[in-house]
């Protein structure tokens, strides 16, 4: 089992760095090279987030407000960096359905890709979720609004939406410990889910053969 378990992280390593590769895939292809600008926004929303967690406020609503407007007037470059964070974040949304949709035109769902198409649409709904969790931290009136509509969908899910509300929002919208558990899933949670799939997606790329094409 050992083994087993030390030559597939072996194998995983080959295919993200492999000693050879298809000479097709080192030439520009027309496919606007989406999934790697999605990728490259991403390292810009980890960096920029980064250097916004210094001075946000997490958890009471006002406080989470008033410290975005302290990095909006106060804080130097504050506004230019959250500006970069935002539309980072809108971008990197829209590169996925592009890239998608590059993927359904060319048929590169198709066997033997089938199973990084799935890896890529759970890319995007990590990606749209990572989007709104952030939405929700601004803090304003309309953002304390979409939490409790957020809220009350969740609760609507069959079996499990009470236990999902307490994950998600510690059992109330209005506390501040549902503020701290949207800025958990935002800051730590769903950005390490998001890199796992991202490593996981680029190997099977690789493994797959590469982009397709057909031209």
């Amino acid at each position: 089992m050992t083994q087993r378990r030390n030559h597939g992280l072996i194998d995983f390593i080959l295919h993200i760095h492999p000693p050879r590769i298809n000479s097709k895939v080192t030439v520009f292809w027309p496919t606007m090279c989406m999934g790697g600008l999605s990728f490259f926004l991403f390292l810009l929303l980890l960096l920029t987030g980064i250097l916004l967690m210094f001075f946000y406020g997490p958890g009471d609503p006002k406080t989470a407000f008033n410290s975005l407007t302290l990095i909006q007037d106060i804080v130097p470059y504050g506004s230019f960096i959250r500006s970069i964070h935002k539309w980072a974040g809108q971008l990197m949304v829209f590169t996925i359905v592009v890239h998608l949709a590059r993927v359904v035109l060319t048929g590169s769902y198709r066997p033997p890709r089938e199973f990084n198409w799935i890896i890529g649409v759970i890319l995007l709904v990590l990606t749209v979720f990572l989007d709104f969790t952030g939405y929700l931290l601004i803090g304003d009136a309309t953002a304390r609004y979409a939490t409790k509509v957020a809220f009350s969908l969740t609760g609507q899910v069959p079996l499990a939406g009470s236990l999902m509300q307490i994950i998600l929002f510690g059992g109330n919208p209005t506390t501040d410990l549902a503020g701290l558990r949207i800025y958990l899933w935002h800051c730590v949670i769903l950005p390490l889910v998001l890199t796992i799939f991202m490593g996981w997606h680029f190997y099977r790329v690789r493994k797959d053969g590469g982009v397709k094409w057909p031209l």
